[in-house]
């Protein structure tokens, strides 16, 4: 979510840019700033969301960009994260293959797993 700095520069953490300058932020940093998220920002909790401002966490997250910049999916991508995702887990139960092999995560433009198998399995019926 790139800014050019205003007339006049800017002083961000400490840092002046000059007018002119493209500034931005990296989201998956915001989503991990224990200021907003709690101490346990590295870790899966989703407890925080109980016990902390889910307001303003809610305000924060800003995996689909924001303001101007917001993606054009974000509608039919939380369409199917709040409707097909729930539906999936209902009809399906997946799990790790093996639980105990760790899987390795790649930060590019998204963060991507590699070596990750799962099973599925149909809950009515019992079939993999």
């Amino acid at each position: 979510m790139p800014r050019l700095v205003p007339v006049g520069g800017a002083t961000i953490s400490g840092f002046y840019f000059p007018k002119g300058y493209r500034v931005g932020v990296n989201g998956a940093v915001v989503h991990y700033d224990k200021d907003i998220f709690g101490p346990e920002a590295d870790n899966f909790n989703p407890d925080r969301w109980i016990k902390g401002d889910a307001v303003r966490m809610d305000k924060m997250m800003i995996h689909f960009g924001a303001g101007p910049r917001t993606c054009i999916g974000k509608n039919i991508s939380l369409s199917e994260i709040y409707k097909l995702v729930p539906q999936i887990i209902r009809v399906f139960h997946i799990g790790l293959a093996d639980p105990s092999k760790e899987w390795k995560t790649h930060n590019y433009w998204f963060n991507k797993q590699t070596e990750v198998n799962i099973f599925i399995k149909d809950r009515m019926y019992g079939s993999n």
